[in-house]
C-alpha cells in the first residue's frame, strides 16, 4: 500500500474564511497536517488553542516561516498584506493559496507571479465561486455551446456586509486594509466568473457608492462589462442588501440559463415575444447551485497541488480579475469608460 504524502501546512491570518475553510479543509484531508499559523492577534490564538491545539502559533508570519519546514501555505490576510505575505511564504519553497483579491495593485500581483516562477511553486487565488455546483454547470453547457452564441451575462451578489455577523472585525471596511468595499469583496468573485466564462473584457463602464453605510469604501457598486468577443455583461454588488435574487443569468441567441443560487440552475428556451404569444420552456439542472464552493476548495487545492487537478485559478486569473476590478473604480472615479488593454 502506497503511503499517503503529508503536506506540512501553515495558515497566515486565522480569521473567518480562515476558520470556516482553510483549517477545517485541511483537517478533514488526510494529505495535510496542520502544522502552525501565525496572526498579530491574541484572540485569533485564544480561538485557535481551542480548536487546533497542536498547532503552533507565531504573531508574525515570517517567524513562523523562518523556524518552521513546511510545505503549503494559505494565506487569509486582510487585502493589503496578501502581496508581502504570499511572495514571502513563497520564497520559503511553499506552495501558496491566497485569498481573492490577489493583492491591492497589479505591481504587486506581478511580483507574486514572478515569485511563484523562480520558487517553481504553485499560486492558487481562491476564486471559490469556480466551485459552486451552479457555476460549473454553466461552464458545463457554454463549452458545450448549448446556448448558441452568448451575448450577455449578468451577475449579482449582495447581501447585508461582512461585518457585524461574519468577519472577526471591520477590516473590510477600512480602506488601508482592504484597499476597496464591496467591488473587491463579492465583486472580485463576480468579475472571475465573468472572464471565466466569457473571456477576456476589454472596456468596464461602472459606479462605486457608499450608499447606506457610514464607512470608508463603497458599499454598492455597478459594472458595464465589454468583452473581447463583442458580448456585454452586467455586475451589482452590495452590502446593503436584503434578500433577493443572487447569482447570475447569461443569455444566448438559442437558449439562457438562469443560477439563482437560493432555487437552482434551469436551462431556459422557447421564444420571448414581445406579444402575447410568448412560450418559457424551464429545465431543472441542478437544485443545489452552491453545493461545493469552501467545502471543497481544500481538496481541490491540494489536487493543484499534487498535479492532479490542473491549476487555472492561478496568479494571471487572479492579476486578469484586479485589472478590471482597477479599471472599474477609475471609471467611477473618473465619469468614463475605463480601457482594458
Amino acid at each position: 500500500m502506497t503511503e499517503i504524502k503529508k503536506y506540512r501546512v501553515g495558515v497566515i491570518g486565522v480569521g473567518s474564511i480562515a476558520q470556516a475553510c482553510h483549517l477545517p479543509g485541511y483537517l478533514k484531508d488526510d494529505r495535510a497536517q496542520l502544522v502552525a499559523f501565525a496572526d498579530p492577534e491574541p484572540e485569533r490564538h485564544k480561538e485557535m488553542a481551542l480548536s487546533y491545539g497542536e498547532m503552533r502559533g507565531y504573531a508574525h508570519y515570517r517567524d513562523m516561516l523562518a523556524r518552521e519546514k513546511l510545505d503549503v501555505v494559505s494565506v487569509c490576510t486582510p487585502n493589503k498584506y496578501h502581496a508581502e505575505a504570499a511572495i514571502a511564504a513563497l520564497e520559503a519553497k511553499c506552495h501558496v493559496l491566497c485569498e481573492k483579491p490577489i493583492s491591492t495593485t497589479l505591481q504587486e500581483a506581478d511580483l507574486m507571479i514572478a515569485a511563484a516562477r523562480k520558487a517553481r511553486r504553485k499560486l492558487m487565488v481562491g476564486f471559490t465561486h469556480r466551485l459552486f455546483n451552479g457555476p460549473k454547470k454553466c461552464k458545463e453547457l457554454l463549452d458545450g455551446k448549448v446556448l448558441g452564441k452568448p451575448f450577455m451575462i449578468r451577475v449579482r451578489f449582495a447581501h447585508g456586509g461582512p461585518f457585524p455577523g461574519w468577519a472577526k472585525s471591520d477590516w473590510f471596511y477600512q480602506k488601508d486594509l482592504a484597499a476597496g468595499g464591496a467591488m473587491l469583496d463579492m465583486g472580485i468573485h463576480a468579475i472571475d466568473l465573468c472572464l471565466w466564462l466569457f473571456g477576456p473584457i476589454v472596456g468596464v463602464s461602472a459606479k462605486a457608492a457608499t450608499l447606506i453605510k457610514k464607512i470608508e469604501v463603497e458599499d454598492n457598486a455597478l459594472l458595464l462589462l465589454e468583452f473581447k468577443s463583442g458580448a456585454l455583461g452586467y455586475i451589482e454588488v452590495g452590502w446593503t442588501s436584503r434578500p433577493g435574487f443572487s447569482g447570475l443569468e447569461i443569455y444566448g441567441a438559442e437558449g439562457s440559463i438562469i443560477c439563482d443560487y437560493t432555487r437552482g440552475v434551469y436551462l431556459v428556451g422557447g421564444k420571448a415575444s414581445a406579444g402575447r404569444d410568448g412560450k418559457h420552456e424551464w429545465k431543472t439542472l441542478d437544485k443545489s447551485p452552491t453545493e461545493g464552493g469552501w467545502s471543497t476548495e481544500i481538496a481541490y487545492w491540494l489536487d493543484v497541488v499534487t498535479g492532479k487537478e490542473k491549476l487555472t485559478m492561478d496568479g494571471k486569473a487572479g492579476r486578469d480579475a484586479l485589472e478590471v476590478a482597477l479599471a472599474a473604480y477609475k471609471s467611477s472615479q473618473t465619469a468614463k469608460r475605463a480601457a482594458i488593454e
